[in-house]
């Protein structure tokens, strides 16, 4: 027999049920908090902070937040359970406040503004790279566990700048030390399982451009950037094989095109150039004018005249230049039996660290 409920009781049922297999507790307070924000949201719009309709008549947003990470993030985070696991008390699922980290948000259609208790200030993202730099890497210097979880938290700091438009010198400190961890990545994890190279030269790149148009900022305004010459010098040799990046250079003031890293940087550059590498889409097209002095371009990597940051980021190049330096070889020098290349002269003319990695290069081409 069946018994049929009225709807009023059904209704009832059901959220007793759901009251009780859910975090009431944790659901309360984050169902409250947004309650809160959709009222704060309103205010602002009201004062025309948040102004859909234009642009150019909504006001700047200045951060107020000065935790690592947003209390609404945190709390939101904490109940879907996607806190990473340097987030939370040991053994737990838990936010620890003194460690969660605000991560990058994208940009989509139909996404809300942050409110201004969303964004750090600027002392607090700095506070936030020195944790992570100071902290966090300090206690996995091989960069195996906790990569990801910077790089996405690194990002979140530049989008916090972006967001309140803040393009003083802090914000130039925060992106050099940025763009220096994911050189130091792309030479510490390159090879390794699980890790995208080219995510990591993305972000690079993008960190690069912003520091770019802070520079030109700075000194138009007399504002004088004593690193600047460094990263025109990193921005050229993670564009190897671009054109662009050497305009970008001889547009420079002479002290900064004539100093010595720039000048190693359009060296490399330079000797990078081929007309028979293999590439992609993506990559600058074949120099058909180009001399192809691949071994050339080893050599000045390796010598005292390449800064150790400036080497580790040409190495991201080295497969390219070395499968150029294959096609070339394989033209210039026709099997002959009994007359087959040296392969230790051709693992130290590439700079290969072994025979064992020459012939397993070599297989990919099958050519033995």
């Amino acid at each position: 027999m069946a018994f049929n409920r009225a709807p009023d009781e059904e209704e009832r049922l059901k959220a007793l049920r759901r009251e009780r297999f859910s975090n009431t507790e944790g659901e309360k307070r984050f169902k409250q908090m947004v309650e809160e924000r959709a009222q704060r949201r309103q205010k602002l719009m009201e004062q025309g902070t948040f102004n859909q309709s234009s642009l150019v008549e909504a006001r700047k947003i200045a951060g107020t937040c000065t935790l690592m990470c947003p209390v609404f993030e945190r709390e939101e985070r904490e109940l879907k359970k996607s806190l990473a696991l340097q987030e939370v008390y040991p053994g737990t699922r838990q936010a620890d406040p003194a460690k969660t980290v605000k991560t990058f948000h994208r940009s989509a259609a139909g996404n809300e503004e942050p409110l201004p208790e969303d964004l750090r200030t600027p002392d607090t993202l700095i506070q936030t790279l020195d944790y992570l730099i100071n902290s966090v890497i300090a206690q996995d210097q091989t960069l195996q566990s906790c990569h990801g979880f910077v790089r996405d938290r690194t990002r979140s700091i530049r989008q916090d700048f972006t967001i309140q438009n803040i393009r003083d010198l802090r914000t130039v400190a925060a992106c050099e030390r940025i763009a220096r961890f994911h050189i130091v990545s792309l030479h510490l994890l390159c090879g390794h399982k699980g890790f995208a190279e080219q995510q990591d030269m993305e972000q690079l790149r993008n960190t690069l451009k912003t520091l770019i148009e802070l520079y030109d900022d700075h000194r138009n305004a007399g504002i004088a950037c004593p690193n600047e010459a460094e990263f025109y010098a990193y921005y050229v040799v993670s564009h190897l094989r671009d054109s662009d990046a050497k305009r970008v250079a001889e547009r420079l003031p002479s002290r900064i095109f004539l100093a010595p890293i720039v000048q190693q940087a359009l060296k490399l550059h330079r000797l990078s150039e081929s007309s028979g590498a293999l590439f992609s889409r993506q990559d600058p097209g074949n120099l058909f004018a180009a001399q192809n002095l691949g071994t050339q371009f080893f050599r000045a990597v390796a010598s005292s005249q390449t800064p150790l940051l400036l080497a580790c980021l040409a190495e991201y190049q080295f497969p390219t230049i070395r499968r150029a330096a294959l096609k070339a070889l394989n033209v210039a020098f026709p099997y002959q039996a009994g007359k087959e290349y040296p392969i230790d002269e051709f693992a130290a003319m590439l700079a290969f660290d072994s025979v064992d990695e020459v012939r397993a290069f070599c297989g990919l081409f099958s050519v033995s």
